[in-house]
């Protein structure tokens, strides 16, 4: 096999992988309701280092506003803005909670 052969083969592997966890972060979306109770920006890192994460919590759950590859979504600090404590929300969340590695559903758009 020629190299460029395993260049094509790979790139289409990479590809095919990330659509594929693409795929399952969509099909884990679901329409939840909440009343924010608070919301919380969280840094790591200092200086060009320097990265954060929206947290949203809620009576039931914490929730993570970042921005979605698979949703070609890039506004999270505009959506982050919005949130009101003590309103209710009905939103759109995708992905899933594990404790132990911090994770957070991730809330893809409010109304």
């Amino acid at each position: 096999m020629k190299l460029w052969h395993w260049i094509a083969l790979m790139v289409a592997a990479l590809l095919l992988t990330g659509l594929g966890s693409c795929g399952a972060y969509r099909n884990s979306s679901e329409t939840v309701s909440f009343k924010v109770k608070k919301t919380e920006r969280i840094t790591q890192g200092a200086g060009d280092a320097l990265t954060s994460k929206y947290l949203v919590f809620t009576e039931t759950e914490v929730f993570e506003i970042t921005d979605s590859f698979c949703y070609w979504r890039w506004n999270s600090s505009d959506l982050y803005g919005k949130i009101e404590n003590g309103k209710t929300y009905d939103a759109m969340v995708a992905g899933w909670r594990i404790p132990f590695l911090s994770w957070y559903r991730n809330i893809i758009e409010m109304h």
